[in-house]
């Protein structure tokens, strides 16, 4: 009887080894997820901060949207990232600011990369000029309907 004990208990150590395998795995299949969900999550606002920077200062007489956005991409992309490599930022100007960053995330899989691509945008937006336009609207909508 005694035997049959034994034998028991050496198969739950065994089963367990097994088990712990998996666990531990889909562990550290989550944590990094977890890491480029993050990573992903502070790029994005970055980039939309950075877009939202440049639009300010398009509204400016001698403002430079497109530098100011870089600028300020450069500052945010600075901080470090958990696992994030060759980091690079875009800015394109126009009537609208484009802000885009690439990066490579490494897995710990076997070395796979997963690539990173996250953009933000704003529009430049003369506020003087619209509220002029939409008091104008508002007038000769009073005088047709008046």
């Amino acid at each position: 009887m005694t035997d049959l004990r034994q034998i028991k208990k050496g198969s739950f150590t065994i089963e367990a080894a097994c088990v712990m395998s998996l666990v531990l795995l889909v562990l550290m299949g989550v944590l990094y997820l977890s890491f480029f969900v993050h990573n992903r999550a502070w790029l994005t606002a970055a980039a939309c901060e950075s877009a939202l920077t440049g639009s300010m200062e398009g509204v400016r007489k001698d403002g430079q949207p497109q530098e100011a956005a870089s600028v300020r991409s450069r500052e945010l992309g600075n901080v470090g990232f958990f696992g994030a490599e060759n980091l690079t930022g875009q800015v394109n100007g126009g009537k609208e600011i484009k802000v885009t960053y690439t990066a490579d995330t490494v897995s710990g899989f076997g070395g796979l990369k997963w690539k990173l691509a996250v953009d933000g945008s704003s529009r430049v937006v003369r506020p003087v000029e619209w509220i002029r336009k939409i008091r104008a609207a508002s007038e000769v909508i009073a005088e047709i309907g008046g």
